[in-house]
């Protein structure tokens, strides 16, 4: 993963000034330490040589982000109540090999909020944006949001599935179904209170409902870092289509994806 979008790891750096959006929520220890042994223990899964692939971590934190949206809604029985009724989401089933991927509103709400900014604190495309725009993005240069929905859709049972709309040589090493495999079981046992359980039974355990908040907000730490590294749009860009293309993997997807929904 060496080359021209390298950058070394960076010591871990919590989000300063406001709060966390899990500030006074009960799980609010549990939910901190998630977060952090998130963005200490997911890096060094994709590392080589001691350095980091900029776009690779990107994609790797989009992807987690992007599954973790989704158990978070998944876990929301109220929530999930008023989707069901509202028909706010539904399956679509590829006809060349029987995979079955989530579509809907209610899923897209749970990847970037337009109207509610304390909703937005909690949503991975509003959190990156604040953070590219803090690395000298102009807004006005920020990436189309429909297009990458577009992109996702279109790449289906294409050689560019789970491939950002970048070019070739910013590429992740690997696609974001891939990357899953790799870096998922980790990122997973930080969110579910795995990595340290002596922490886990003092502070007990982040409600899945947080998961995505807490990767939204891990996901903003990491383009921080590798916006040194690699444009702060492309950032956005890789991170946000693999989050897209991870929320809507469901059921029949291979078993270590639907592992990490179950997981939850």
């Amino acid at each position: 993963m060496n080359g021209t979008n390298t950058l070394e790891r960076q010591p871990v750096s919590a989000n300063s000034g406001n709060p966390f959006p899990w500030a006074g929520q009960p799980d609010e220890t549990a939910c901190n330490y998630a977060f952090g042994n998130l963005i200490r223990n997911l890096p060094p899964r994709i590392a080589l040589e001691g350095k980091l692939h900029a776009p690779t971590v990107m994609a790797a934190i989009g992807a987690v982000a992007g599954v973790a949206a989704q158990v978070s809604l998944l876990a929301d029985a109220e929530k999930m109540e008023k989707v069901t009724s509202e028909q706010k989401l539904s399956e679509m089933t590829l006809k060349a090999d029987g995979r079955i991927f989530l579509y809907g509103p209610a899923l897209n709400e749970m990847l970037y909020s337009v109207r509610d900014p304390v909703l937005a604190r909690s949503r991975v495309w509003n959190m990156m944006v604040a953070a590219a725009l803090s690395k000298g993005l102009d807004r006005k240069d920020l990436p189309n949001v429909p297009a990458m929905f577009r992109h996702v859709s279109e790449s289906f049972n294409t050689p560019k599935e789970g491939l950002p709309s970048v070019e070739d040589k910013l590429r992740p090493v690997a696609s974001t179904r891939d990357l899953l495999k790799l870096v998922g079981p980790v990122a997973f046992a930080a969110l579910a209170g795995e990595i340290s359980p002596a922490i886990s039974t003092a502070g007990g355990i982040a409600n899945r409902k947080s998961w995505v908040a807490i990767t939204a907000q891990a996901a903003a730490n990491m383009l921080l870092s590798a916006s040194r590294i690699l444009p702060p749009a492309q950032c956005l860009t890789i991170a946000m289509e693999s989050a897209i293309y991870a929320s809507k993997m469901r059921a029949n997807a291979p078993a270590e994806t639907t592992t990490i929904v179950g997981h939850a």
